[in-house]
């Protein structure tokens, strides 16, 4: 077992040629719905949106 800690892989997002949609990418390029290549330079990271106070 290693020793130190394995960080998961960035979750990015990109849009796809085919499908017409922003999609989420966890690993490879590729997109989850038609898995289709994407292009590594149209990712960008994602960031989870933040949540609204709640009074």
């Amino acid at each position: 077992m290693p020793n130190g800690t394995h960080q998961p892989p960035a979750m990015r997002e990109g849009e796809c040629p085919y499908c017409e949609r922003t999609v989420l990418v966890y690993e490879e390029p590729r997109c989850p719905l038609c898995d289709c290549p994407l292009e590594e330079f149209g990712m960008r990271p994602f960031s989870f949106p933040a949540e609204p106070d709640r009074d």
